[in-house]
């Protein structure tokens, strides 16, 4: 495909682009039913719930991880038994870590993946704000719809796009800690018991956190990388040749006959 005009783009943009490419069809008006737009505000809603859960679970544990010497030798009593807090939990604890780290990643992309969704749902019909025509449905992260700069009616100016360009960059620093954090405790649990005497059970289960939390940070990387794509010959929703797939054959077309014209004696 070398020399093909490409689009880059990330996996998630590209579903997106198959979303888009129903809303042509001709039950392209069930996406602006009351129905389904109570459906999918609620899957999302749902998921949002998901991330808070499952990363507070992966910070929390990353950070029992972080000060488990502080904790480490005590004891504590559950359900009328008395546990002993000893180093022998750091594997399970950071097997929990990665298991954490893994939903809020899944949970994280499925919410991307809807909010892409809804935003051809809005620029399908012309409404560049769709969400805020939800809100009765979904209030979620009102105050990031108001910050992005508007390019429409009134339009914003260049000082508050320097500072939403510069909230962008602290966020991205904070956030990128945040979920690198609990990567990094997991690693290091998995290389102080590699390199002790500890029993090969503690091992394998540490070694499964760390192959959890590659899996994790993996995940997120291809989602978040924009790969190549080529223009395609056929509709995505349909089964029916692209308009410029039509006219490079009758293009071949014409030039086949035209040579077998000029050969003919």
């Amino acid at each position: 495909m070398a020399g093909k005009p490409y689009t880059k783009m990330s996996l998630i943009e590209r579903n997106a682009l198959t979303f888009e490419s129903f809303l042509s069809r001709d039950f392209g008006n069930r996406f602006y039913q009351a129905e389904f737009l109570d459906g999918i505000t609620a899957r999302r809603m749902e998921i949002i719930g998901r991330i808070g859960k499952a990363s507070s679970q992966a910070f929390l544990f990353a950070t029992v991880l972080a000060f488990f010497d502080l904790i480490s030798g005590s004891s504590f009593t559950y359900g009328g038994l008395t546990l002993q807090v000893t180093k022998d939990l750091t594997p399970i604890i950071s097997l929990l870590t990665a298991g954490a780290l893994l939903n809020t990643t899944f949970a994280f992309i499925d919410d991307q993946i809807i909010f892409r969704i809804l935003l051809k749902i809005g620029s399908h019909i012309k409404i560049q704000n769709f969400q805020l025509l939800l809100v009765d449905k979904m209030a979620h992260n009102l105050w990031g719809d108001a910050i992005v700069p508007r390019v429409f009616g009134q339009k914003s100016g260049r000082g508050q796009t320097i500072a939403v360009n510069l909230l962008g960059m602290v966020v991205l620093v904070i956030s990128a800690a945040m979920y690198l954090y609990p990567a990094f405790m997991v690693g290091r649990v998995f290389v102080d018991l590699v390199c002790s005497d500890a029993r090969w059970i503690a091992k394998a289960i540490a070694s499964l956190a760390a192959a959890v939390t590659v899996w994790a940070l993996l995940l997120g990387a291809i989602f978040t990388t924009k790969f190549k794509f080529y223009p395609a010959d056929w509709h995505e929703s349909t089964d029916q040749p692209t308009e410029e797939f039509i006219r490079r054959m009758q293009s071949e077309i014409a030039k086949g006959d035209a040579g077998s014209v000029s050969d003919a004696p």
